[in-house]
């Protein structure tokens, strides 16, 4: 085990540092130290050497200027085994430095400022920093690198028990250097980017750096390897979920928690909003103005067969008396329960289900353009496409377009039924009706290659389930225009009243006529939401 004899620190984040390079010191180990961190050191009774002194140069240009100095990068990279290297070590006087303690210029914190100016960001981009510790983890065998406090215990507790620090430690803190400076040059490439061309939605480079935050046991199949990975940049995102219960989340599950989220971000957050998906795709949806537990049994009505084994989310606390339906009500299997929290008596209902995955996503809802600040990426062979995500107002217009008017009740389950259709699999169809206290789906079609057998779809499932008498009056919303009258005639047929879709079909005037042979109110609302 290679003894480790002197350490340089040099930290923007001081957090932790008195307690862990007052243990290095009881090691013996010397410490060297640079302004900042040196007067820290000072105050606390913790004796080291300037770096100034040790180099016997001063720091230059305010600052800007202290470790690059052959003394300090020499004695990091010098290779311990390579007799040149060490003659010329001794040749030049440069004693070798065992241990780089050093975090970064805090850049990304310093930019998300509203008032950040350009002087200001550069000042924020650490050159002596990254230098240090690049060169530590380039020489990994013979020097510790420590890039963050999370790591203080972790060396203490190797240095206690094998004195030293372990191979192994000291790749993976190699490694993670090199991912702290791929997320660190991405965010400085993107801020400038941005600075110089703002007008530029899609950057003409685009820099992100990943974490793995879980292994899934497979991907989408069984034969297929998958994990979860954090984009560095977001602070917001799945990786903020809490799991209380169930089995471990796996790679489908994932994409139908972040649907389930994305639902739940669209609705308004004064009413109780219940969201059963299967396959990404809304199963049953459901608003209510009183009661959480309505508008879980709202949601479930629309279609109880494929709710079986479906993602169910809620945006509010998740009561017990909801927790004691979804567990005791015969029929009801649940993958995955969703909650910004729980009350205590609904989680240990909960957790009677063994396998159910229980998810708390605290206050999520509220960082809604936190979240979609940041690009919506697929992957396609060989690269990936980049969109924003769909998050602007629902309807661009609001353009009745038909003789027949629309009521404000119908109004409501119209903006409701047409939010529905945007997160369902294009071609998507949804029915909606009002009930006292909010309004549900009462038959949702989704990825149908036509347009009329999509809304023939979601009439058959209404039927299905028992909710023919609601079809009669009720609303409709398709994600796209209407090309032919044949999509409008099939929910007219149905019972229909009103129907939105965003226009802007080269026949929009033949199914207008047609909507006012049948006394349908007709809405253009100009937004496409296609979901693919």
């Amino acid at each position: 085990m290679k003894k480790i004899e002197r350490a340089i620190v040099s930290v923007f984040d001081k957090n932790n540092l008195i307690e862990f390079v007052g243990s290095l010191t009881k090691f013996g180990i010397e410490i060297l130290s640079t302004g900042g961190t040196g007067r820290l050191l000072k105050e606390s009774g913790i004796d080291f050497i300037k770096i100034s002194d040790y180099t016997s140069s001063p720091e230059m240009f305010d600052g800007r200027v202290k470790t690059l100095h052959p003394k300090i990068e020499g004695g990091i990279l010098y290779r311990r085994e390579v007799t040149k290297d060490s003659e010329d070590a001794l040749k030049y006087n440069i004693p070798p430095i065992d241990m780089v303690v050093c975090n970064l210029y805090q850049f990304k914190e310093a930019i998300a400022k509203p008032d950040i100016t350009l002087t200001d960001a550069l000042e924020m981009i650490d050159i002596g920093g990254p230098t240090m510790i690049r060169a530590a983890a380039k020489n990994f065998p013979d020097v510790v690198v420590v890039p963050n406090a999370k790591y203080y215990s972790l060396i203490i507790k190797e240095l206690e028990q094998l004195g030293g620090i372990s191979d192994k430690t000291r790749a993976d803190l190699a490694q993670e250097v090199f991912t702290i400076m791929a997320d660190y040059n991405a965010a400085i490439a993107n801020y400038l980017q941005s600075y110089y061309h703002p007008d530029q939605v899609m950057k003409t480079n685009l820099f992100y750096a990943y974490e793995k935050v879980q292994d899934c046991r497979y991907g989408e199949n069984w034969d297929q390897a998958a994990a979860y990975y954090k984009n560095l940049s977001c602070d917001y995102g799945l990786h903020n979920l809490t799991q209380l219960g169930g089995k471990e989340i796996s790679f489908n599950n994932y994409l139908d928690i972040d649907a389930c989220i994305q639902i739940l971000l669209d609705f308004d957050r004064n009413r109780f909003v219940t969201a059963i998906l299967k396959h990404t795709s809304p199963n049953g949806i459901a608003i209510d103005k009183s009661t959480q537990l309505k508008s879980i049994k709202m949601a479930f009505k629309t279609d109880p067969l494929s709710a079986f084994g479906g993602i169910w989310g809620v945006n509010k606390e998740l009561t017990t008396n909801a927790a004691d339906f979804i567990v005791n009500k015969e029929n009801i299997f649940v993958e995955v329960i969703l909650a910004p929290s729980f009350e205590i008596e609904a989680l240990e209902i909960l957790k009677q289900k063994k396998n159910m995955r229980v998810i708390e996503f605290g206050n999520l809802l509220d960082k809604r353009e936190s979240i979609y600040r940041n690009h919506e990426i697929r992957s396609v062979l060989g690269g990936i496409l980049v969109q924003e995500y769909d998050h602007k107002p629902l309807i661009k217009e609001w353009n009745v377009v038909s003789k027949r008017q629309v009521t404000n009740e119908e109004k409501e389950a119209l903006i409701f039924a047409y939010k529905v259709s945007k997160w369902t699999k294009s071609n998507s169809a949804c029915f909606a009706q009002k009930y006292e206290g909010g309004v549900y789906t009462i038959g949702i079609g989704a990825g149908q290659h036509s347009r009329v057998h999509v809304v023939k779809l979601a009439a058959q499932k209404a039927q299905e389930f028992g909710h023919e008498i609601e079809l009669k009056d009720s609303v409709m919303g398709t994600d796209s225009f209407f090309p032919f009258p044949d999509g409008l005639e099939a929910a007219v047929n149905v019972g229909a009243k009103a129907i939105i879709n965003p226009g802007g079909s080269v026949r929009d005037d033949a199914v207008i006529k047609r909507a006012d042979e049948l006394n349908c109110a007709l809405v253009f609302c100009g937004k496409r939401v296609f979901r693919h």
